[in-house]
C-alpha cells in the first residue's frame, strides 16, 4: 500500500463515518431509537428513557462518530513522537474492532432474528475494512526503512 493509497483509504474512512454521523443526528432531531438501516426498535426500548434522553443518547452516538473522524483526520498529519503514535494507532485499532463487532453483531442479528439490520451491519462491514486499512496505513507511513531494506 502506498502512501497516497493510505491518505485515500483514511478520506474514504472519514466520508463513511460522516454518513453514521448524519444518520446519528437525524434520529437526534426526531427522537427516535435506531441507526439508518439498523433493526426495528421495539416501542417498549424507549421506556427505559426519560424526556430527552433519547436524542440526547443519539447526540452522544454522534460525537463518537465525530471523535473517529477526528482520529482519522490526526492519521493524515505527520505525527512524529512515538508515543503518540502509538496512542492514535491502538484508538484506530479500536475503533476498527468496534466497527467489526457491530458488523458481527447486526449481521448475525439479522441472519439468525426477524429484527432486520442487515443494511446496517453491511455498513459496518465496510466500515471496519476502512478503519483498519486506515489503521494499518497510518502504522506503515511511521516505519522507518532499516539499512537492510534493498529500496
Amino acid at each position: 500500500m502506498t502512501v497516497r493509497t493510505g491518505r485515500w483509504i483514511a478520506w474514504a474512512a472519514i466520508g463513511w463515518t460522516s454518513l453514521y454521523v448524519v444518520s446519528k443526528v437525524h434520529f437526534a432531531l426526531e427522537g427516535r431509537l435506531g441507526v439508518t438501516g439498523g433493526p426495528r426498535v421495539a416501542p417498549e426500548e424507549y421506556l427505559g428513557y426519560g424526556p430527552g434522553q433519547v436524542a440526547l443518547a443519539q447526540w452522544g452516538n454522534a460525537a463518537s462518530g465525530l471523535i473517529i473522524i477526528l482520529l482519522l483526520v490526526l492519521s493524515l498529519a505527520p505525527v512524529r513522537r512515538r508515543l503518540w503514535r502509538r496512542m492514535l494507532l491502538v484508538l484506530l485499532w479500536v475503533c476498527t474492532a468496534m466497527a467489526a463487532a457491530g458488523a458481527v453483531g447486526m449481521t448475525g442479528g439479522a441472519l439468525l432474528s426477524d429484527r432486520g439490520g442487515a443494511l446496517f451491519g453491511a455498513y459496518c462491514v465496510v466500515w471496519a475494512v476502512l478503519l483498519g486499512l486506515a489503521a494499518l496505513a497510518f502504522q506503515r507511513r511511521g516505519q522507518v526503512p532499516s539499512a537492510q531494506d534493498p529500496g
